[in-house]
């Protein structure tokens, strides 16, 4: 469950003013790279927004109306505890920026998962106010196609097409949401020729590693890569742009992170003056992972979605843990982390342990 914050009023009823609240809704605009299901569930009586869902549709879902009506009981679940008496659901259906911007597809690609949305959420007395397909530019509706809809879609308000919705955000002082895409941008592995020299390091600092502990033992080269993070973190680190590591350097630090006792020790660094350079420290990381397919990836990704929670970023801490547990599904800490912010909206439990094993740590040092 997703909390709502602060948006701006709009008509829960009207298709246009609920496509256009839908970046405000979810936190960002809807120009993710992946395919994705948002259910926003509504005191219809009072006519305001309640709570919200989120999951990613798999590329291969076969029981459509079993994932549905799982989605659908969880609303009513959360709507039975606040003792809501009128509810209804604004069904979005988010295709990813990789599908074709056209009706056809948009419609069709995801219109059985949809229908079967709209049926369950019907049958059990929900009503649907909407059940939209909506992309960064262009919205379509599921439940009231028009075959005179242009092809391309109604366009989409926003900042440089401003309807009520967005007008009332100004007003407000209510910020433009910020891409998502770009959110992705902030962990996606380099590719091409710029990912030739972190490839290139990455094999060499393996070759390294291997090396030094067949002549100094595990605990050597883990005190070694500790030494590394208290340089570059600790109580804010000794101000060099972390951008200016080298690839071998950020190479020996992916590769150790994959140690859990380093792992742990990485998770220490949360105090205020630490946590903006470990989280870009841990982005950094991510990027030149090569490849988010890889088990290497897991570790710096959670780093960095576990910092961005800390800071109070949880829709980059959420696309960075997604990542992590895409990287490795046994990654138990990633799971752990991204069910804690969905369940709770906070990670301050694990920010207490992180804190308490730095303070044991300091008093043995």
């Amino acid at each position: 469950m997703l909390p709502i914050q602060t948006i701006p009023q709009f008509d829960i009823s009207n298709l246009v003013q609920a496509a256009e609240a839908l970046p405000y809704l979810l936190g960002h605009q809807p120009d993710g790279p992946e395919p994705v299901v948002f259910i926003v569930s509504c005191d219809t009586t009072e006519q305001r927004v309640l709570f919200s869902q989120r999951i990613g549709i798999p590329p291969e879902l076969e029981d459509l109306h079993g994932a549905a009506s799982e989605l659908i009981h969880f609303a009513l679940a959360k709507l039975g505890e606040l003792d809501t008496t009128a509810a209804g659901v604004l069904i979005f259906v988010l295709p990813g920026a990789g599908e074709p911007d056209d009706r056809t597809s948009a419609l069709g690609r995801h219109y059985a998962l949809a229908h079967a949305l709209g049926s369950s959420a019907t049958s059990h007395n929900l009503e649907v106010l909407a059940n939209l397909c909506v992309t960064s530019t262009h919205w379509w509706s599921y439940e009231h196609a028009d075959p005179a809809d242009l092809p391309a879609g109604t366009p989409l308000h926003g900042p440089h097409n401003p309807g009520p919705v967005t007008m009332d955000a100004v007003f407000k002082g209510i910020p433009v949401p910020p891409s998502e895409a770009g959110m992705h941008a902030a962990f996606t592995p380099a590719a091409g020729d710029d990912a030739e020299p972190y490839k290139a390091a990455l094999l060499q600092a393996a070759v390294d590693r291997a090396r030094r502990e067949k002549e100094n033992g595990v605990k050597a080269e883990i005190a070694r890569a500790r030494a590394t993070l208290d340089r570059l973190l600790m109580d804010g680190g000794d101000g060099a742009p972390l951008s200016d590591l080298a690839p071998i350097e950020t190479a020996e630090l992916i590769l150790a992170l994959r140690h859990r006792p380093l792992r742990d020790y990485a998770c220490q660094f949360v105090e205020p003056t630490e946590l903006p350079r470990a989280q870009e420290l841990w982005s950094l990381l991510a990027r030149r992972c090569v490849s988010d397919r890889t088990v290497l990836a897991a570790a710096p990704l959670t780093l960095a979605g576990f910092t961005a929670a800390a800071n109070g970023d949880f829709l980059s801490a959420g696309i960075a843990l997604r990542r992590a547990v895409k990287a490795d599904q046994m990654y138990r800490l990633a799971g752990l982390v991204l069910d804690l912010i969905s369940q709770t909206n906070s990670v301050d439990p694990l920010l207490a342990i992180a804190r308490e094993e730095r303070a044991h740590r300091n008093v043995a040092d």
